[in-house]
């Protein structure tokens, strides 16, 4: 090989070693997933259908961190510039970037791989073990060479498009560990590819047909073949060109211009308004704050929505009550992500402002409001009037989003460990007992969702609940200037 495609390499992964840059999370929670689910079913699935459940699991694990943190690998090079200017070629530059992403790819698939492999059903043997591997491998390398296509054509276009791809995905992980092993009857006599059953369109196949009892020549070739395919597109695809400036407000932003107006007329303080305007603006568009924080809320609704549209009667009130109450419980997290950025160096602009810090965290935190809390209970309503019509809207969804702006004034200062958007996200830290906190928050709301079910019944209730919350948040907010902002007594 080239000394310079190796010293390129060198240099590559140098600039991703130490503990700080590795993806330790990540791998520890494929192992985990795929352990714990694979060792569910080895015992009722034969080794093509075991093979299935496997790459499909390891599949979405592995695209989960490559659409979120790890995305950079795929799309970023932090010292292009500087390389291009050695004496190097081209196609060295895209060979060490490939053997770079090939080394991380499968370095990241292993995770959920080898775990699965070890739980393979007794039939399989060391060689379809082997094999299962190697197919996971060929998915990964497939699975990153439609990603990085997708972000080389759309680039910044595709980003909201990518986002929610990666907040779907995540949510799938997490309500098919709970609910995927209902999947497993229906596959239980899957022992081998046919092209009448429609699995010709699922990737995974491809790449688990060696395990079958009996496949065609078509069948073992498809996997090797896509997994070439995606090598050749991964070398010869150039570096995915610089973010492009977009031009125009988002879509989301557009449709909350009035609520920031209404918000900047009579909510937001003169002294916030510099801190509500930038976070509100610059917030969505920290990729790190979106990729970690949305999934976060998607979770829980994912598994109340689905268990509310099961019920009906006085238990779907009960469950949307729910719905509209104990998400305000996982706020707190989010709120922590607040200050992480990637553009933390310009944390001066803060540091310097000419006013208390507790102006500048009020104004993060109604931007944060503004920009999160009222599309969520926004959706709430629109979901609890499609199935209980006005009322149940208004009984819970309009004193519900109160509840969650109360619990993130009153959780701020404990959560939120400096000012927005200042601190680089791989040293973001918080040290919390988040477990009790938000276990303590869930049996809290739990028990005001209980209380409202009961206790408001009809408009006029619902209404004088809205009035009080909306008065308790008017006097928070009025004492928030009494209370020693977190890390700092004053302007700085």
């Amino acid at each position: 090989m080239n000394k310079r495609v190796l010293i390129l390499l060198r240099a590559r992964l140098a600039a991703y070693a130490g503990a700080e840059r590795a993806p330790v999370a990540a791998l520890l929670l494929q192992a985990l997933a795929a352990a714990v689910l694979c060792g569910l079913v080895r015992g009722e699935l034969p080794p093509f259908a075991y093979g299935l459940f496997t790459l499909t699991l390891s599949g979405a694990l592995v695209a989960i961190p490559l659409l979120g943190e790890l995305s950079r690998l795929l799309v970023a090079d932090e010292a292009g510039e500087w390389v291009r200017s050695l004496p190097v070629t081209a196609r060295e530059l895209r060979l060490a970037r490939t053997l770079h992403l090939l080394l991380a790819l499968f370095t990241l698939a292993l995770g959920s791989l080898l775990p699965a492999a070890a739980l393979a059903p007794a039939g399989t043997g060391h060689a379809g073990r082997a094999l299962l591997v190697l197919g996971g491998l060929e998915q990964a390398l497939a699975l990153a060479a439609a990603l990085l296509l997708a972000q080389s054509l759309l680039r910044g276009r595709a980003r909201p498009l990518l986002v929610a791809l990666q907040t779907a995905l995540f949510v799938a992980v997490i309500v098919g560990a709970a609910l995927g092993t209902r999947t497993v009857p229906a596959l239980r006599h899957l022992s081998e590819p046919s092209t009448g059953s429609g699995l010709a369109l699922w990737p995974q196949a491809w790449f688990a047909a060696p395990l079958a009892e009996s496949a065609s020549a078509l069948w073992l070739c498809a996997g090797p073949l896509a997994a070439s395919a995606a090598a050749l597109l991964l070398a010869l695809l150039p570096e995915p060109p610089d973010e492009l400036e977009r031009c125009g407000e988002p879509l989301l932003a557009r449709i909350l211009a009035p609520a920031r107006a209404l918000a900047l007329r009579t909510w937001v303080r003169r002294d916030e308004r510099a801190a509500f305007e930038f976070v509100f603006d610059a917030l969505p568009r920290e990729r790190t704050f979106v990729l970690r924080a949305y999934p976060l809320v998607a979770v829980p609704l994912s598994f109340l929505a689905l268990g509310a549209r099961q019920e009906s009667g006085a238990g779907a009130a009960g469950l949307y009550a729910l719905l509209c109450f104990t998400t305000a419980a996982y706020l707190p997290l989010v709120a922590a992500h607040v200050p992480a950025s990637d553009s933390a160096a310009a944390r001066w602009i803060f540091d310097t402002a000419p006013v208390d810090r507790s102006a500048l965290e009020a104004g993060a935190l109604k931007a944060l409001a503004v920009r999160l809390v009222l599309p969520l209970y926004a959706l709430l309503a629109v979901l609890c009037w499609s199935q209980g019509g006005p009322l149940l809207a208004l009984r819970l969804a309009l004193p519900g989003a109160f509840a969650a702006l109360l619990v993130l004034r009153l959780t701020w200062r404990r959560c939120v460990p400096d000012l927005p958007l200042s601190v680089e996200p791989e040293e973001l830290a918080v040290e919390l007992d988040w477990l009790g906190l938000l276990g303590g928050l869930g049996m809290g709301l739990t028990v005001v969702a209980v209380l409202v079910v009961r206790n408001v019944t009809g408009v006029s209730s619902a209404l004088l609940l809205t009035l009080f919350l909306l008065l308790l948040e008017l006097a928070l907010d009025h004492a928030w200037r009494r209370a020693p902002a977190s890390g700092a007594s004053g302007s700085p």
